[in-house]
């Protein structure tokens, strides 16, 4: 019989690999909550551009209708459903009020031209003349508000209009 000098490593094979299958499994886990976390994000970023992009859109069909009817400004109002989805629940509203207004007090307010900072440098001939500050027109404040399902944008302008 000869004399065992090294004893036998037995195992250690299988342990190496149930290591290496463990952090392996860590990883995939890892990398799946990371693609959920990052799916959601991006559902979350669509849905606030959408609502974003119907502020903008509510911006341009109020001063569209400023063109279209020739109308005082101050007395515009606001309440346009925007057909946006196919269920008519999930559709969004567009109108001039503030968050939170259960009245919906008009938000087109007239703004005075001495605290516009772009009315001042405007330059013409004054030989002779008696004129207003600006070169005609006058400035409104308008705030539009977009409302969809669980989420509302506002957007505050100004603009100057008339001649």
């Amino acid at each position: 019989m000869r004399p065992n000098l090294a004893p036998a490593v037995r195992g250690s094979a299988l342990l190496l690999t149930l290591v290496a299958l463990a952090v392996l499994g860590v990883l995939v886990v890892g990398a799946i909550q990371f693609t959920g976390t990052n799916r959601m994000a991006a559902v979350s970023k669509m849905r606030g551009d959408r609502v974003s992009a119907c502020a903008e859109t509510a911006r341009r069909y109020l001063l569209a209708k400023l063109r279209l009817y020739n109308l005082d400004p101050t007395s515009l109002r606001l309440e346009q459903t925007l057909m946006d989805d196919a269920v008519a629940s999930r559709r969004s509203v567009m109108t001039t009020t503030h968050y939170g207004d259960p009245n919906g007090q008009a938000t087109v307010v007239a703004v005075s031209a001495s605290s516009v900072s772009s009315s001042r440098g405007q330059a013409r001939d004054l030989a002779n003349r008696l004129v207003p500050p600006t070169m005609g027109g006058a400035y409104y404040r308008v705030v539009v508000m977009c409302k969809e399902e669980g989420r509302s944008s506002e957007l505050e302008f100004l603009f100057r209009y008339g001649l």
